[in-house]
């Protein structure tokens, strides 16, 4: 009983420590090019944008696949972020690179990563929203191995998205527990570690 009335009293310190998990980040240093992993919403491309006008980047890449639903159909997220960054931004098109075929964040390492060796970059820096780079840099980890490609994670900064309160959110709660189910299949399907 006492066990069940401490977890009640200190529910946020620990829901709170389960949020903060999914997200890393490094310091972050120039690189060659900042790596935009696909789906999500525009914020991402917001950041890619922000890391390359601060100097952090020269070349853009994105990362999407093909929408499927009816509305939608033959669109895909990596050519609705160049649109955006072109149009709103006034982003350069011929520095931006295009990864259109990823299905999960183990394709956008493995596409991504044929992209930076064959373009010789040397460092990226891979952004998304903060509850997906736990995952992506576990399995960038893996994927980049032995390439010789330095790789920096950095989180959207102003992102819908807090671990101090995703209980309270319905889209918060639901991607947190999302999350953590694809981290328990990559880790059971060996894509991590």
């Amino acid at each position: 009983m006492l066990l069940l009335l401490l977890l009640v009293v200190f529910h946020s310190f620990w829901l709170t420590r389960i949020g903060s998990f999914l997200i890393y980040q490094d310091k972050i240093e120039p690189a060659d090019a900042v790596l935009v992993l696909g789906g999500g919403g525009m914020q991402r491309v917001a950041q890619g944008i922000d890391l390359c006008q601060k100097k952090y980047g020269d070349r853009l890449m994105f990362t999407g696949e093909w929408d499927t639903s009816p509305l939608f159909k033959h669109n895909n997220w990596a050519y609705m972020a160049q649109y955006i960054a072109v149009s709103r931004y006034r982003f350069p098109r011929n520095k931006i690179i295009l990864i259109l075929n990823p299905k999960s964040t183990y394709d956008d390492a493995l596409q991504s990563k044929a992209v930076c060796l064959q373009n010789n970059f040397k460092s990226i820096i891979v952004t998304s929203d903060p509850y997906h780079t736990r995952r992506a840099y576990l399995t960038f980890t893996k994927v980049y191995r032995g390439s010789g490609v330095k790789m920096m994670f950095y989180p959207v900064q102003n992102s819908w998205y807090t671990s101090e309160n995703w209980w309270k959110s319905k889209r918060c709660l639901d991607k947190t527990c999302e999350e953590y189910a694809k981290l328990a299949y990559y880790l059971f399907c060996g894509r991590l570690i």
